[in-house]
């Protein structure tokens, strides 16, 4: 039986897509960059710089604005840390092997 496959979040793709597009940017203003000095170019390049460098920018603000969401999600008020922890103790209660026999062996505070 096949695993269904889970949907990636909003903000992932968004993400991604982003990722793609700094890079399709990026390439071609190197690629143009090095064009103009092929065909002797000998006026200035701050729009090839400047084109290149302020997309990178507005990159580090959204993965900074990502990571930040993330670290709030993966905190102990969090969707995320919730959902394992009920998990970790269903399997705990239905005595799995693979988890320490009682529930003072697991630290579930451990780095809060």
């Amino acid at each position: 039986m096949a695993k269904k496959k889970s949907k990636k979040s909003f903000s992932k793709v968004l993400l991604v897509q982003e990722s793609i597009l700094i890079w399709i940017v990026t390439l071609a203003f190197l690629a143009l960059a090095a064009f103009c000095v092929w065909k002797d170019y000998t006026g200035s390049l701050p729009w090839l710089t400047a084109m290149i460098s302020l997309p990178w920018g507005a990159y580090g603000v959204s993965q900074c604005f990502y990571y930040n969401k993330s670290t709030k999600e993966n905190t102990k008020n969090g969707i995320k840390f919730e959902t394992v922890m009920a998990e970790l103790n269903a399997d705990i209660e239905n005595g799995d092997a693979s988890l320490p026999s009682n529930k003072e062996e697991i630290d579930i505070n451990y780095g809060i």
